[in-house]
Parts: structure tokens; sequence; C-alpha cells
């Protein structure tokens, strides 16, 4: 029995099934047969009944399902909804990450490259509304005589930004302020008016409704 081939004996049942495979026990004259998953998880039964016997992306180790993997490097993931990047490994939920989304940090932030924030760039005139809920830093080009910077929409207390104020190619834009604008001795600040020109306006939102700012005035070349 010893020196007969596996295509000699009859399997128990079918691999099509994906149950069972046969195995030959050495020593005796009766096929056993054992769970496929005991041999090799690889060789795993898939939903058609056929063996999944190649790997179902690179660098996916112990994967639940291949239609949750998101990429190459995530191992031992249990539910893609849970991976935020290739590299995680054995991710089960978010509640101990960072939510990509926006989310409060407890501890200290380390930067080891640069931090960069956006800039929203528009030519405005009137009644100026900022979102600052889309950003920090807005740069604006004057092309009404007269211009207000009404209180931002969607601030925050603690946030704090650049407002690159430029006069259009005409020049002589007046900027007031209204809604909440705060500076040093009680006293809005002048624009530089030649055509052209630009000054930055930084600000601290004290509160979301307060905004104190100081405004450096007549850059050059910018």
């Amino acid at each position: 029995m010893a020196s007969q081939k596996i295509s000699q004996f009859s399997a128990i049942t079918t691999l099509a099934s994906g149950d069972y495979f046969p195995v030959i026990q050495a020593s005796g004259t009766l096929n056993k047969r054992v769970d496929v998953g005991v041999l090799d998880v690889r060789y795993a039964a898939s939903a058609s009944g056929e063996l999944a016997h190649e790997a179902l992306a690179s660098g996916n180790a112990a994967l639940v399902e291949a239609s949750v993997a998101l990429a190459s490097g995530n191992a031992a993931l249990v539910d893609a909804a849970t991976a935020q990047a290739s590299g995680n490994a054995a991710l089960t939920d978010l509640s101990g990450k960072y939510d990509k989304t926006g989310g409060p940090i407890s501890g200290p932030v380390t930067v080891q490259s640069q931090s960069i924030g956006t800039i929203s760039t528009s030519t405005v005139s009137g009644v100026i509304f900022l979102d600052f809920g889309s950003g920090n830093n807005f740069d604006i080009t004057l092309n009404g005589a007269n211009n207000t910077l009404a209180a931002p929409t969607s601030a925050s207390g603690g946030q704090t930004g650049q407002i690159i104020v430029r006069q259009d190619g005409t020049g002589s834009r007046l900027l007031s302020y209204s809604g909440g604008w705060q500076f040093t001795g009680g006293s809005a600040p002048t624009l530089s008016t030649a055509a052209g020109s630009t000054d930055a306006l930084t600000y601290y939102c004290a509160s979301s409704s307060g905004f104190l700012a100081i405004l450096t005035a007549n850059f050059q070349g910018v």
C-alpha cells in the first residue's frame, strides 16, 4: 500500500466542493480526510467552491477577504474601512487613531518636514465674507472702490492665519472692517493704496466672533 500513488486512491470527496482534500496515511490502508483549512490558509475555499491558490495582492498578509484590501503593505487587516494608509498593520478600528478628515490631537505634534496651509485666492469687492472653515490663509485682490471685511464665517477660537490684501491695477481701493475685527489702539489700519501694492493682515481668533489683527503694509515684489 505504501508504494501506491495518490492517483490510485479515490478521494472521499472531490476538490471541487472546496471542502476536503484527500490525504494518505503512510502506515495504513485507509484514506483520511482533513479540513482543507488545516493544511494551509492559502487553500481555503472561495465562494464559488474553488481553491484560492494565488496571492491576492503584494504584501497583504492574512487578509480575511480580498475585497477589503486597500493597498500593498497592509498586513492582517480585518476590514479596509479601518485602514488609513499602506503600512498600517493589524488595525481593527479607528478609536485610537487620528481621523484623517479631522479631529483633536491630545498630545504634541512633531512635523519632520513641511507643514503647509493651503491659500484661498480670490478677487473681491463690496462686503467680503471669508470662510475660515475652509482654511487659515487667504489672498484677496480688491477691485472695488470701497470694501468692507466682515466677520468671517465658521471661525474657531484659537485659529490663526494670514490675509494678503492686494490692490488691483487701478489702486486706491479702501478697506474697512466690521463684525468683531479689533486692532491695537482701537483704530483700523490704513492700506497701501498704490496700484498693485500688497499688505498682510495677520489675525488671531480670540473666539468665534472676536478677531485680533495687525496689518503689515507695503510688501515689495510679492
